[in-house]
C-alpha cells in the first residue's frame, strides 16, 4: 500500500470528535430510528475475502459486541438508512463480534466499539473508525473511502516496522511503572480521568508495591480508588456496571461484561487481605451474588454478558434504556424483566471468574466461591478442551482457531484453585496447559503469538502478533509453574514472553490498559516465596494451610504436601516450611507465628 494521502476526512473526523458526535459505545443521547432493517452481513471468512478480491470491492468490517448499546444504535440508525444503503453495496460487507473472536478484539481494541474497519481485499487497512457514526456522516466517510480505495491509497498509517523484543526487563519495568502512574488520577482517584473504568490490576498492583516496596502510599491509593470503583455497583441486583462516562463516577454505562466483575472480585479481595477492613468483602459478595444469580448457567460455567438495555436483539417485552431500567427498585425491574444475558460459554471469562472466585474464597473463608469455581472448570475441562490440550473458545462454535487469551486466563485459574485447595490436580492442569501452550503458542523469538493460524482469514490477517495483556497473563502463571514445579524452562519461557511484550511502542499504545503487564514484571523481578505446608488430613494441617493463604504477601505461594509426598520432610507434626529461591526457613508450627515468622524472613 502506498505512503498515507492527506484527505479531507481526517479534518471532517478530528470535527467530530471535537462536538462529541463520534461515540464509543456509551453515551446519553440516541439517534431517532432509521426506517428499514440492517444489511446482510457475511462472516469473516476466508469466502468473504475471496469475493471481495474476485470482484475487486473494499471490505466493510463491522466489529461489535453483544452488549454494546451504540452498536445496537448504530445498527437501527445508521446501517438502516437509505441513503447509506445505497453506498454499501460497493463493500463487502462483514461482521464480527469482538467477545467471539479474542484476535479481531485485540488487533482492533484502540477503536472500542462498534469498530468500522476498511479493507482492501488482501487484508491491508484503508481506514478505521472508533465508535458511532451518524448516518449523514458515515455516507461521507463511505465515499472518501472508495475514492481511496480506486486511487489504490490508504486513509490511515499503518503500523510501521516490527520493533524488536525488550533487551532490559527492568528498564522496561520502571518505564511500564512511570506509565501506569501517570494514568493515576491524584484528584478523584482511580487510572484515566476521560474515562471511568474500574481496572482491577492497577489496584492489585498498587498493592503489591506499598506491601512489597513499603510505598505505603499506594494502598491508600488503592483503596480511595475502590471506593470510586464501588459506586458503579448495582444496588438491586449486584454486579458492576461497566464504567462511567468520562469525568464522574456516578453516570455509569449499564452493560454488566465478565471481566469487570472478575476483575473487581479480585481486586476487592486484596483490598480486604491488605486492609482487613469487612467493607471490601462486602463489595465482593455483592458481585458474586450477581454473578451467582444472572450469569452462571445451570451445568456451573458462566455466561458472558449482560446488555445495558431493556429490549435488545429484539428480546420480547418493553424497551427500555439502562438509565431509567437501573433507577427502578427490585419489583419494578422484575415486573418488566431483564436485560438480555449472552448465554455463550466462552473460555476465557469463565478462567476470569473461576480466578476471582478462588481469591474469594481465600479472602472470605466462605467454601461456596470455590464450589462454583471447581464446578465451572469441570465444565470447561469437559467441553472445551480439544486434543492438543489446548481450549476452544466457544465450544459450540464451529473455529479452528485457538487463542491465547483462553489458554493464560485458565492457566491463572488452575493455579488459583491449586492455592485455594491445595489439591495437586490443579496444579498438574496448569502444568499440562503450559505444555500445550508453549507448543503451539510461542513463536520462533519465544513471543507468545494471539492465535494460531486463522485459516479463513485474509494472507495479511494470518499473523498472530503479540497480546500484551494475554502475554502478561500468561507469563506470570509460568513464573509461579516454574517455582513450584521447580523447572526453569517455564520461568525461561516467561522471561521470552516479557521481552516481546515489553516492546515500547506496544506498551506506550495501551497507556494505563498494562496493569497486568506491570504485575507480570515485577513477579519477574521479586520472585516467589514458597509456603510449603506438610502434614497429614487432620484440622492441624487445615489451619497452617489457611493462615498461609490468607498472610498479606504480594510473592508468596502456597502448597499442601502429605508425609512422605512432600519436597519436605515431615518432622513429626504438622508444619510450614518458608523457602525463596536461595534459603529455606525451619519450620513452623503454629498458625500464629507466620506472619513474624515470614516478616523475619523477608527482611522487610
Amino acid at each position: 500500500m502506498p505512503e498515507v494521502a492527506r484527505s479531507s476526512i481526517v479534518p471532517r473526523i478530528v470535527l467530530a470528535l471535537a462536538l462529541g458526535l463520534v461515540t464509543s459505545c456509551g453515551g446519553a443521547s440516541v439517534p431517532p430510528r432509521a426506517p428499514g432493517g440492517s444489511p446482510g452481513w457475511s462472516e469473516w471468512s476466508a469466502e468473504a475475502f475471496e469475493r471481495a478480491r474476485r470482484e475487486r470491492r473494499p471490505i466493510l468490517l463491522s466489529v461489535q459486541a453483544g452488549w454494546c448499546h451504540w452498536c445496537h444504535v448504530m445498527d437501527e440508525t445508521t446501517y438502516a438508512d437509505p441513503d447509506v444503503r445505497a453506498r454499501l453495496g460497493a463493500f463487502v460487507l462483514v461482521r464480527a463480534d469482538g467477545d467471539a473472536r479474542p484476535d479481531l478484539a485485540e488487533r482492533f481494541r484502540d477503536y472500542a466499539w462498534p469498530a468500522t474497519v476498511f479493507l482492501t481485499p488482501e487484508g491491508a487497512p484503508i481506514l478505521a473508525l472508533r465508535g458511532y457514526r451518524a448516518p449523514a456522516q458515515f455516507g461521507v466517510i463511505l465515499e472518501e473511502v472508495l475514492a481511496a480505495f480506486a486511487q489504490g491509497r490508504a486513509l490511515a498509517p499503518s503500523a510501521g516496522a516490527a520493533e524488536p523484543p525488550a533487551a532490559d526487563l527492568d528498564a522496561a519495568r520502571r518505564a511500564v511503572v512511570a506509565q501506569l502512574d501517570a494514568a493515576y488520577d491524584a484528584q478523584d482517584a482511580g487510572w484515566g480521568r476521560r474515562q471511568r473504568y474500574p481496572l482491577a490490576a492497577p489496584v492489585e498492583h498498587a498493592l503489591y508495591r506499598a506491601r512489597v516496596r513499603g510505598e505505603r502510599e499506594w494502598q491508600a491509593r488503592a483503596l480511595a480508588s475502590l471506593e470510586r470503583y464501588a459506586t458503579l455497583i448495582d444496588p438491586v441486583f449486584g454486579g458492576m456496571y461497566q464504567y462511567s462516562i468520562p469525568f464522574a463516577w456516578d453516570r455509569p454505562h449499564y452493560e454488566k461484561i465478565v471481566p469487570v466483575q472478575a476483575g473487581a472480585i479480585r481486586a476487592f479481595a486484596a483490598a480486604h487481605r491488605a486492609s482487613g477492613d469487612p467493607r471490601w468483602l462486602a463489595h465482593a459478595a455483592a458481585i458474586h451474588r450477581y454473578v451467582r444469580e444472572h450469569l452462571r448457567a445451570p451445568d456451573g460455567a458462566f455466561y458472558a454478558s449482560q446488555d445495558a438495555d431493556l429490549g435488545g436483539h429484539a428480546q420480547p417485552g418493553p424497551a427500555m434504556s439502562g438509565a431509567e431500567y437501573y433507577a427502578l427498585d427490585e419489583p419494578a425491574r422484575r415486573a418488566l424483566g431483564v436485560p438480555r444475558v449472552d448465554t455463550r460459554v466462552y473460555a476465557s471469562t469463565n478462567g476470569m471468574l473461576i480466578e476471582a472466585l478462588a481469591l474469594l474464597h481465600v479472602a472470605s473463608g466462605e467454601s461456596a466461591p470455590l464450589a462454583e469455581a471447581t464446578r465451572a472448570a469441570e465444565r470447561i475441562l469437559r467441553t472445551h478442551r480439544g486434543d492438543d490440550g489446548l481450549f476452544a473458545h466457544d465450544a459450540d462454535a464451529d473455529d479452528p482457531v485457538r487463542y491465547l487469551a483462553d489458554q493464560a486466563h485458565l492457566l491463572a485459574a488452575f493455579l488459583a484453585l491449586h492455592q485455594a485447595s491445595g489439591a495437586p490436580r490443579w496444579l498438574e492442569e496448569s502444568r499440562r496447559l503450559a505444555d500445550a501452550t508453549l507448543a503451539r503458542l510461542r513463536g520462533e523469538d519465544g513471543a507468545l503469538r494471539l492465535h494460531t493460524e486463522d485459516p479463513r482469514a485474509a494472507a495479511l490477517f494470518r499473523d498472530a502478533p503479540v497480546a500484551v495483556t494475554e502475554s502478561a497473563v500468561a507469563a506470570r502463571a509460568l513464573l509461579a509453574i516454574a517455582r513450584l514445579t521447580d523447572t526453569a524452562s517455564y520461568r525461561d519461557a516467561a522471561v521470552a514472553a516479557l521481552r516481546a511484550a515489553s516492546r515500547p511502542r506496544a506498551v506506550r499504545r495501551l497507556g494505563r490498559m498494562i496493569g497486568e503487564l506491570a504485575l507480570a514484571l515485577e513477579t519477574l523481578r521479586d520472585g516467589h516465596v514458597v509456603l510449603s505446608v506438610v502434614g497429614p488430613d487432620e484440622p492441624r494441617t487445615s489451619a497452617l494451610f489457611a493462615a498461609a493463604r490468607r498472610l498479606d504477601e504480594p510473592t508468596r505461594l502456597v502448597e499442601l504436601g502429605r508425609p512422605g509426598a512432600s519436597r519436605y520432610p515431615y518432622p513429626g507434626e504438622p508444619a510450614v516450611f518458608l523457602c525463596s529461591s536461595h534459603a529455606c526457613s525451619m519450620p513452623v508450627y503454629d498458625p500464629a507465628e507466620l506472619p513474624t515468622a515470614l516478616a523475619s524472613f523477608l527482611d522487610r
